[in-house]
């Protein structure tokens, strides 16, 4: 675990900060790594920031998810693992190809894929120039962001930001490759899809964590307990929890999948495990050149350079008062911005139809950044979140898939608007399949 943190021992490791939770709640307070044999000895669920003093360090997260049953990954463990299983296998051939060959985590419901970019290295410079940052998030990064003061590098930032562009394109390869054998659809995030036998249930290349800010982000320890099932006994009991348990993180370590659900829940062959297995973070610094050289000659870093040049200095307000188009499930999205502008799926929706009337995607950006910094009763919501960066990135995101061909609008039609829970004007005179034919006949002009 201290060689997960950046270091021999703790007390000199790379990392900014590490949290500690019971398992209940969705967030934790960063703390200082001294805290370490405190959140050990208490049975915590312990996680490192991904800030890290020396890298930049590089998250997959691969996650089943059903939105009709939340449990489903840890009471048919190897049914959710199955479904991941030709993404997997997608994403690490995708990888090893341009020379990247990260460290493999199995969780209680999927697998990070992680590695580092040393700050020192050319392929972090490239990373630096690659980034944007919106004025409002280097005000953020400028102030002391960890529990010892520090405040995070302007070059890491812009590096995380270009990253971010980076898992875009990774994404759309590993969706290209793995859609015509994966049993479920596959996401960019927790994006609600039409029910199936199983209910709705996706696949989650999960990108979420880079529309974040880098120091709010983290992830689970090797060998840490994984104690999410617990935010879930409102569903499920605490005698249907406790069932569930015990899950720890685990490196993949040469396992198939199946044994890793074994092992994660065995506490002596996690031990046994913990003995002969080394969790430094691999150093990829030469291999991500070829990734970047990958990148930088597609066509998605073609709409990602002409995207940045059109967004404007600034985001959010002042804007000139604008008239969304005339599509009722559309205005409904505006006129209730919390919670519905929050969640991926109806930032899709938004890139979807405003694309169909010929909104940019920096336009559309600048329309959702200034409803996020407008009063709807937001609360704490922006206290942990940076309104403009995730503007920026969701429709960016979605606008890039329209572009690229990656997003195929199977669903953008009103019956998929119903099945996936976002129809909250029935009986509408629109209809969604009128956009979708105007979004792809563009593709054949």
């Amino acid at each position: 675990m201290a060689e997960f943190l950046g270091g021999p021992d703790p007390r000199i490791s790379t990392v900014a900060y590490i949290t500690a939770s019971d398992g209940a709640m969705d967030s934790a307070e960063p703390a200082s790594v001294d805290r370490f044999p405190e959140y050990l000895a208490c049975g915590s669920e312990i996680d490192r920031s991904l800030w890290d003093r020396d890298s930049l360090i590089a998250d997959i997260d691969l996650e089943y998810h059903n939105f009709d049953n939340p449990a489903a990954a840890w009471e048919d463990p190897e049914r959710a693992f199955r479904l991941q299983q030709p993404v997997l296998d997608a994403t690490l051939r995708i990888l090893a190809d341009a020379g990247v060959d990260p460290l493999v985590l199995v969780s209680g419901r999927g697998f990070h894929l992680v590695w580092g970019i040393p700050r020192d290295s050319r392929a972090f410079r490239r990373l630096v120039c690659l980034g944007r940052v919106p004025e409002g998030l280097a005000a953020r990064y400028a102030c002391a962001r960890s529990p010892s003061g520090l405040k995070l590098d302007p070059r890491l930032g812009r590096a995380f930001a270009g990253f971010g562009q980076l898992m875009e394109f990774l994404f759309q390869r590993v969706f290209e490759s793995s859609r015509m054998v994966c049993e479920v659809p596959l996401q960019p995030a927790a994006i609600e899809v039409g029910p199936g036998a199983h209910g709705r249930e996706i696949v989650s290349f999960d990108l979420s964590e880079y529309g974040d800010s880098l120091h709010t982000r983290h992830i689970r320890l090797p060998f840490s307990l994984y104690l999410k099932p617990r935010r879930f006994e409102w569903k499920l009991g605490a005698p249907g929890v406790d069932r569930l348990m015990p899950i720890f993180e685990i490196p993949l370590d040469g396992m198939t999948p199946q044994q890793a659900i074994k092992s994660a829940r065995d506490p002596k062959e996690v031990s046994a495990l913990a003995r002969r297995t080394c969790m430094r973070i691999p150093d990829a610094r030469a291999s991500m050149e070829n990734l970047l050289d990958e990148y930088e000659g597609s066509e998605l870093a073609a709409f990602h350079k002409r995207f940045n040049q059109e967004l404007p200095d600034k985001l959010g307000f002042p804007i000139p008062p604008v008239r969304a188009p005339d599509v009722p499930c559309l205005k409904w999205t505006f006129d209730h911005p919390n919670d519905w502008l929050l969640r991926p799926g109806a930032l899709q929706h938004v890139t979807r139809v405003l694309s169909a009337f010929d909104w940019s995607a920096p336009s559309i950006t600048q329309l959702v950044s200034a409803c996020y910094m407008s009063d709807y009763d937001w609360g704490e919501t922006w206290a942990r979140l940076e309104p403009t960066s995730r503007a920026l990135f969701y429709v960016r995101l979605f606008a890039g898939m329209i572009a690229t061909g990656t997003d195929e609008l199977i669903d953008m039609n009103c019956v998929s608007h119903q099945e996936k829970g976002y129809c909250a004007v029935p009986d509408c005179r629109s209809n969604l399949a009128d956009l979708q034919k105007i979004l792809l006949r563009r593709r054949f002009i």
